[in-house]
C-alpha cells in the first residue's frame, strides 16, 4: 500500500490524529487533486459490514462511505475517491474542500457566530443528517470536529463515519454508540440504548448551541447558560389554551 499511495499521491502534512490512525493532507499526481487520505491501523479485530454489492465484507468506516457515495450524491456529505489496505493498514482517499477548517475551529477563531451564519450552517448539517439516513446510514459522532467549512463558501460537509452505523428504526445497544461523550444522547448511559434519529436530533441540538454560545454547558452546569449577549430572544409565541371549548 506504502508503494501505491507514493506512486499516486505526494502526501503532506498530518491534519489530525487519533488512537486509530492519522489524517494526511495530500495531492493527486496524475491532476494535482487536493485531496486527504486517513490511514487506519489494523489493530486486533476491527469492524466489518457486508453491504449489497460486494461479495465480502468491507471495513465499516469503507462500507458506509460507499453507501454514502451511492446516488443521489449529498453535496454536505464528504465522499470517498478510493480506498485500498495491505496486512497493516487501510487507507481511505476523500475529497479536501479548500480553503477549509473543521467548524470546531472556525467557531474558535470567529468566537460567537452571527444568527444567520447560524442559520446558513445548521440547515446543511441538517441536510446531511436527513441524506445520511437517505442512504441507509446514521452518523452517530456529530461534533464540531467532524464538520468541515469551506472559508470562502460556508459550504458544509460532515466527515468521519469510523463510528457510524447502518441505519434501522429499531433501538440500538448502549454499547454501539461510539461517538463523542459529551454529544452522547442521555438514553445510552440512563437505558443503555438509542434510536438513530432522535439521537441525530439531540447531537444537532448540541451543536447548534455551542454554534450560537461558543461552548457547551457541560460538565460545569446541568443548566444550559447563555453567554452571548447578541443572541436575539426569538417570537414571544403563546400555547394556545384548549382545556376549553
Amino acid at each position: 500500500m506504502v508503494n501505491y499511495v507514493e506512486a499516486s499521491y505526494n502526501v503532506g502534512d498530518v491534519l489530525g490524529e487519533g488512537i486509530f490512525g492519522s489524517v494526511c493532507e495530500a495531492t493527486r499526481i496524475s491532476d494535482g487533486q487536493k485531496v486527504a487520505i486517513k490511514f487506519i491501523h489494523k489493530r486486533g479485530e476491527y469492524r466489518t459490514l457486508a453491504i449489497p454489492g460486494y461479495s465480502e465484507p468491507l471495513i465499516k468506516e469503507v462500507a458506509l462511505m460507499v453507501k454514502m457515495s451511492e446516488p443521489p450524491l449529498s453535496p454536505n456529505v464528504i465522499q470517498m475517491i478510493e480506498s485500498f489496505e495491505d496486512d497493516e493498514k487501510i487507507a481511505i482517499v476523500m475529497e479536501y474542500p479548500q480553503p477549509c477548517k473543521t467548524l470546531e475551529h472556525y467557531i474558535t477563531e470567529n468566537e460567537m457566530l452571527c444568527e444567520e451564519m447560524v442559520r446558513i450552517l445548521m440547515r446543511q448539517a441538517v441536510q446531511a443528517v436527513i441524506d445520511c439516513i437517505d442512504h441507509g446510514v446514521v452518523h452517530t459522532d456529530i461534533h464540531p470536529g467532524n464538520i468541515l467549512i469551506n472559508t470562502s463558501t460556508l459550504d458544509l460537509k460532515l466527515i468521519d463515519f469510523g463510528c457510524g452505523l447502518l441505519f434501522t428504526s429499531d433501538a440500538y445497544d448502549g454499547s454501539q454508540y461510539e461517538g463523542n461523550i459529551e454529544y452522547c444522547p442521555p438514553e445510552v448511559t440512563e437505558m443503555n440504548r438509542f434510536h438513530a434519529i432522535s439521537a441525530n436530533v439531540w447531537s444537532l441540538g448540541l451543536l447548534l448551541l455551542e454554534m450560537v454560545n461558543e461552548c457547551l454547558p457541560y460538565p460545569e452546569s446541568e443548566e444550559v447558560l447563555f453567554v452571548n449577549p447578541d443572541l436575539s430572544g426569538g417570537l414571544d409565541l403563546k400555547v394556545p389554551d384548549t382545556t376549553q371549548d
